[in-house]
């Protein structure tokens, strides 16, 4: 992982900064935040660093971001955030949300977040309508993305939750439809342990649905994984 004081407005973070929430901030907001934030490299597959008792809020400028909540080795999906996309990291405090639950984020692929200065964005959000108008946008979009992710992990069937997560994290590459991601990645994922993720894949392999290359999974039937994440496979013939 490396960090850098995001001093200059690159192309990159110019393009994801127009296409989300934070567009239509004042130009006064957008340069203190900015000044104030900080560029972060994460490989595929390591966690964003977070400071105890604090939220944390970011931009994806690059890549795909998963936030999460966790207790114990047990984790649950609450965002997928791609770029253009804000997020964020909640405080999981015992007193508020229960002994032993934390929340954290994680690089999905290789990725580059703009962390936002929590105190300077404080001062601007009860300070500048543009930016509480801002963050609500975005907490509105992330809230029914969470809400949907806990509401299907906890009622659909495993079979759906993973084929929905599978097509969630899906990248093309050599024309082919790669899936970077750990059978324990996919159990987080979607609430449940390996053991259970690793007998749901090898059915989705007996129907030709996903194989395995080297650490990866390839998606074969798309059409067929799209409708089983929408809960139509009752639809489709075998």
């Amino acid at each position: 992982m490396s960090m850098a004081i995001a001093t200059e407005f690159s192309c990159a973070i110019a393009t994801a900064w127009s296409r989300s929430h934070y567009r239509c901030l004042s130009d006064n907001a957008r340069q203190r935040l900015l000044a104030s934030a900080e560029e972060v490299h994460l490989a595929a597959g390591r966690h964003l660093p977070v400071t105890p008792r604090s939220s944390q809020a970011g931009l994806v400028i690059d890549g795909l971001f998963r936030v999460y909540a966790g207790s114990g080795v047990r984790q649950v999906t609450l965002q997928y955030a791609a770029e253009g996309d804000a997020f964020g990291v909640p405080d999981l405090r015992p007193s508020s949300s229960g002994a032993g639950l934390s929340a954290g984020g994680q690089a999905v692929v290789d990725s580059h977040l703009l962390m936002l200065n929590r105190d300077e964005l404080a001062v601007l959000l009860r300070t500048d309508p543009t930016v509480s108008r801002a963050v609500i946008d975005g907490l509105l979009v992330a809230h029914v993305s969470s809400v949907s992710l806990l509401a299907e992990n906890v009622l659909s069937p495993l079979r759906r939750r993973v084929a929905r997560h599978l097509l969630d994290l899906a990248l093309r590459e050599n024309g082919a439809v790669m899936v970077h991601a750990t059978v324990q990645d996919l159990a987080n994922a979607t609430g449940t342990v390996r053991e259970v993720v690793t007998r749901l894949l090898k059915d989705l392999r007996t129907d030709g649905l996903v194989s395995r290359r080297g650490s990866a999974l390839v998606l074969h039937d798309l059409r067929r994984l799209h409708r089983i994440a929408r809960g139509d496979e009752d639809n489709v013939s075998k």
